[in-house]
């Protein structure tokens, strides 16, 4: 048996870390000394010990470690999810390394066209967008299509709304599924868009919206307060402003 501090020094973890994952259920100890309060683990924990810190190194957060822990989601699931995150945010530090003095032109097609937003039925996270970043919002999403077991059916996207009201402004991250159903599944569908392609990278798409508040301002076009980012697999991005 180890005291609390023994085991951590053999686990080389910190003993704050082992407190908490005492609270959080993960790793409580085998004995508990009635008489002095101490807490001795057994040599056999030093396995689960070594699995929490593996996770938690990949970046499993507690509350994921313990959905795993209480089999309520596979480890594969979860890490899977995690890597579709870590690859997206690569791909955005990838984005933002390329430098460029000149700026980019949208790519081909940057003068706006008119289509509707496709109907497609979605998985979806709400989130405000000061509190969450994409990839993080989207991690989320394909664990809980992996979970159901539901191969998404488009890329994923973002419904941004109330864009004239400075506290309503929200975000909501959207998986498209197919015909599944279920209470976090929506409808989403715009009949009219201004709709712009464009190519140079996810870091960058802030150029495409200013494009399109260029185009509706020659043309006196009014457009109402939602805006929608398809994220593409080739770092294209399909942004769509709905129409008023």
């Amino acid at each position: 048996m180890y005291t609390r501090g023994q085991f951590a020094i053999v686990g080389k973890v910190g003993r704050k870390a082992l407190r908490i994952w005492d609270e959080e259920g993960l790793l409580s100890p085998s004995y508990v000394n009635e008489e002095n309060g101490y807490n001795y683990y057994d040599e056999s924990q030093l396995i689960t010990l070594e699995k929490i810190k593996r996770l938690r190194k990949i970046g499993l957060s507690i509350y994921e470690i313990k959905q795993i822990f209480d089999g309520k989601c596979s480890e594969k699931e979860l890490i899977d999810s995690k890597l579709r995150e870590m690859d997206l945010n690569l791909q955005e530090i990838r984005s933002l390394a390329v430098s460029d003095d000149k700026e980019k032109e949208a790519g081909p097609g940057a003068t706006p066209d008119i289509c509707s937003f496709e109907r497609c039925r979605c998985l979806y996270v709400d989130e405000n967008v000061d509190l969450e970043n994409l990839g993080i919002s989207v991690g989320k999403l394909y664990e809980k299509a992996s979970i159901r077991g539901i191969k998404p059916s488009g890329s994923h996207f973002v419904i941004y709304k109330n864009l004239s009201d400075e506290e309503g402004l929200s975000m909501r991250t959207c998986l498209p599924v197919g015909d599944h159903m279920g209470e976090d599944t929506i409808e989403v569908f715009e009949e009219k868009c201004l709709h712009l392609r464009f190519t140079e990278g996810f870091s960058k798409v802030a150029r495409a919206h200013i494009l399109i508040k260029e185009y509706t301002d020659e043309n006196r076009i009014s457009c109402a307060d939602r805006v929608y980012e398809v994220y593409n697999k080739d770092m294209s991005v399909d942004v769509y402003h709905a129409l008023a």
